[in-house]
């Protein structure tokens, strides 16, 4: 018996996909005022996880943390080096569903592939990191070591159900060996003149600020505006944000990412992949021009999201507004980067004020015992792909478990292509139930190897 095979999932990935196909049906759509959340749908999610993998929820110690967040305990032979898979049962909302090609809530199974929102973000995920379990639990396995699995409720909104499971592991003297969350993936066509699927495996994440930028002036009537009123203050900050972007670092993570590239693709590609790959801003400067993906791997990035002016068609602004949605690169800090963007505007006439702000997560260590072993599970479960590390640019529960915690990586063992990757809170998200199927794999291999 081969080594893939001993890990393969015992049910088939149709079967696989019928259980996530139901948890999809659940409407667990977040929401920043949490009594807007249809809080029936979050129940019915959970009572769903109890019902579609009874044997796994019947062995562990299960806790509620925030409303409906679920951290349950699978007690291994030894506590020595607990691990945690993370998952989110909550969604994002979903705009139109007529542009959906397929109904967002219903979990459509079509020609291989299962549709719906969560499919990838990330229900895809969490149905993977169960079905392993109840798989193993089945035949009444034991894992080496503890194990706790935390689904939070709240991640798309970035509430506090995450801050509250950690404070409970944390209250319980327990420090995770390792941290798995979501973030990376088997990425297709994710770097230009690369063939192969990529690994991408996070070892760190950006920060997140925003930031309210404001302007006040006398206001008036239209019909005699001035040379230089509060819209034009805010809008002449924004252009100069965008004509002065920040600096573009190729950082030794980075580096080592670009160089395992680089050595495993041949021709001139691959001889650009090893030029890349060196410290320093001529290096990032040149990547960041390549588009915007690539530049948000090296740098700070602003965004300007939501602007506010005049209330009335006709009458002047007394007050404009913007607000700046900055993912933080992990060589800036909130401070520097609010000085950065200060020095930027230079003008002493905006107010700054900051509305939320994390810092950049540390950085989880690529040579460890911990990412070797999620290299040796992606190899068995896609062993056509490239395991590199990677700094995240998007925001995960898993930054709040770096205060209990040195070794906090993100990915989920399922491929996707530039496409799919693009339907994320967008339209069509889909998954191919075959890859449901390596996700088990993974998981299984994970827990097994403990």
């Amino acid at each position: 018996m081969t080594a893939t095979s001993s890990f393969a999932s015992q049910v088939s990935p149709i079967q696989i996909a019928e259980k996530l196909a139901q948890l999809i049906q659940c409407r667990t759509v977040s929401h920043p005022d949490r009594d807007e959340e249809d809080r029936a749908e979050f129940t019915r999610h959970v009572e769903l996880l109890n019902q579609l993998f009874p044997a796994i929820a019947d062995v562990v110690e299960q806790h509620t943390v925030g409303i409906t967040g679920q951290l349950w305990h699978w007690k291994g032979q030894s506590d020595a080096k607990p691990l945690v898979l993370m998952a989110h049962q909550d969604v994002v909302p979903v705009e139109s569903e007529a542009d959906w090609e397929f109904a967002p809530f219903e979990g459509i199974i079509a020609n291989g592939w299962i549709h719906g929102r969560g499919v990838l973000d990330d229900k895809g995920d969490l149905t993977c990191i169960l079905q392993a379990a109840e798989e193993l639990a089945q035949i009444d396995f034991t894992p080496r070591q503890d194990v706790y699995f935390f689904f939070g409720d709240c991640e798309e909104i970035a509430g506090p159900t995450a801050t509250e499971a950690v404070e409970f592991l944390r209250n319980r003297g327990i420090t995770p060996w390792m941290v798995i969350d979501e973030g990376g993936a088997i990425a297709h066509e994710a770097f230009p003149g690369v063939k192969i699927p990529v690994g991408v495996i996070g070892v760190s994440e950006k920060g997140i600020m925003d930031l309210l930028l404001e302007a006040q002036d006398s206001g008036g009537h239209a019909s005699a505006p001035p040379n230089f009123g509060a819209v034009q203050r805010i809008a002449r900050a924004i252009t100069r944000l965008q004509r002065k972007p920040f600096p573009a670092i190729i950082h030794p993570v980075t580096e080592a990412m670009f160089k395992r590239l680089g050595e495993n693709t041949p021709g001139v590609t691959g001889t650009v992949l090893k030029t890349i790959a060196r410290p320093g801003r001529l290096p990032g400067e040149l990547l960041a021009r390549v588009g915007a993906e690539p530049a948000a791997m090296v740098r700070t990035t602003v965004a300007a999201t939501e602007l506010e002016g005049s209330d009335g068609t006709n009458v002047l602004a007394r007050r404009a507004a913007v607000t700046l949605n900055i993912r933080i690169s992990v060589t800036e800090s909130v401070a520097s980067t609010v000085e950065g963007i200060r020095k930027r505007i230079s003008d002493p006439q905006i107010k700054h004020t900051v509305l939320t702000a994390s810092e950049p997560s540390p950085i989880s260590p690529v040579d460890s015992d911990q990412f070797a072993l999620i290299e040796s599970c992606m190899k068995d479960s896609h062993p056509e792909a490239l395991p590199v590390p990677y700094l995240m640019m998007a925001a995960t529960d898993s930054r709040f478990f770096t205060g209990i915690s040195e070794h906090v990586y993100r990915f989920a063992p399922l491929a996707m292509d530039k496409q799919q990757r693009g339907a994320i809170h967008g339209t069509n998200e889909s998954v191919a139930i075959e890859e449901l199927a390596k996700g088990v794999q993974f998981y299984s291999k994970l827990l097994k190897a403990l």
